[in-house]
C-alpha cells in the first residue's frame, strides 16, 4: 500500500509517476470493470474540498491521487514528509499511455470541447503508435444524451476512460455514475486534452522543473488570474493552521 501524506484532510499518494504507472498496472489488473476512481490534487482541489463536503468525500474514495501542484510539495515539506516527485496531470496521462501501449490496454477520452477530443485522440496515436483509443466524446453533452455516453462506453468496455471537464465536475461525473461505468480506471484530467490537442501550450521545460508552470498559464490566460488567488489563501491557510492534515470536513 502506498504512503499517503494528509493536506486540509485530502489524502495524496507520496510517488513517483514510475510508480503511478506501476500502481495504474495493478488497478486494472484487479478491476474487473470496477471503475476504480484516479485523481491530481492541487491547490485549488484541496480548498475546493474545504468548501465542498461532497467533493471531499469523493476524493476520500480515490485509489490512487497524484501530487499535481507545487502547492501540494510544499504542503508535504512543511509537514516533514517530502514528496518523492511532483507529477501534473499531462505527465500522468502520458505516463499511463506509454505504460497502456506495452500492455495493449484500451482508452476512451471523454472531455473537452467540439474536435478537442477528436484532435487529442489523433495527436496521441501519433505518439503511442500502437495505442489503443477505442472511443471519444466531448464533455458539455446534455443531461438528456448522458445515459447514450455511458451506453457507448460500456460497449467499448475501455481499460482507461480520462474524463476531462475541470474538478470538480469531473470527479462529481465519474463518482456519480461509478457503477454504471464498465470500465478499470476512470481518471479526471482537467485541461489535458487541451495540451494534447494543440489548444494550450505547455510551460517551457524549465519552467515545468521549476514547479511554476501556473505562471506560464496565468501568462498565456490573465483570465486566470481570479483562481490563481486561491494559491495565497491556501499558503497562509496552511501556515497557520495547527493541524495541516486535519481538513473542514473531516470528523
Amino acid at each position: 500500500m502506498q504512503e499517503r501524506i494528509k493536506i486540509l484532510g485530502v489524502e495524496i499518494d507520496n510517488i513517483t509517476s514510475d510508480e503511478a504507472g506501476e500502481i495504474t498496472k495493478q488497478l486494472i489488473e484487479t478491476s474487473n470493470k470496477s471503475c476504480s476512481l484516479v485523481v491530481a490534487p492541487n491547490v485549488e482541489f484541496i480548498m475546493a474540498a474545504q468548501k465542498d463536503e461532497e467533493f471531499f468525500n469523493i476524493l476520500k474514495t480515490s485509489k490512487l491521487a497524484t501530487p499535481d501542484s507545487v502547492g501540494v510539495i510544499i504542503g508535504g515539506k512543511l509537514q516533514k514528509k517530502p514528496f518523492k516527485e511532483r507529477i501534473p496531470g499531462q505527465t500522468y496521462f502520458r505516463k499511463v499511455f506509454e505504460v497502456g501501449e506495452k500492455e495493449g490496454w484500451t482508452f476512451y477520452l471523454l472531455g473537452g470541447s467540439g474536435d478537442i477530443p477528436r484532435r487529442a485522440k489523433e495527436h496521441l496515436e501519433s505518439i503511442y503508435l500502437k495505442a489503443k483509443i477505442v472511443g471519444y466524446h466531448e464533455g458539455y453533452f446534455k443531461e438528456d444524451s448522458e445515459e447514450k455516453v455511458i451506453e457507448e462506453i460500456n460497449n467499448l468496455q475501455p481499460n482507461v476512460l480520462f474524463v476531462a471537464m475541470g474538478a470538480p465536475r469531473q470527479e462529481k461525473w465519474i463518482y456519480e455514475n461509478k457503477d454504471k461505468l464498465k470500465v478499470d480506471i476512470a481518471a479526471g484530467q482537467g485541461g489535458t486534452f487541451d495540451y494534447e490537442a494543440g489548444n494550450i501550450k505547455r510551460a517551457p521545460v524549465w519552467m515545468q522543473k521549476c514547479g511554476i508552470e501556473w505562471l506560464w498559464r496565468l501568462i498565456r490566460e490573465p483570465k486566470r488570474i481570479k483562481r490563481m488567488a486561491v494559491l495565497p489563501l491556501y499558503l497562509l491557510t496552511i501556515l497557520f493552521t495547527k493541524d495541516i492534515t486535519k481538513g473542514k470536513f473531516d470528523k
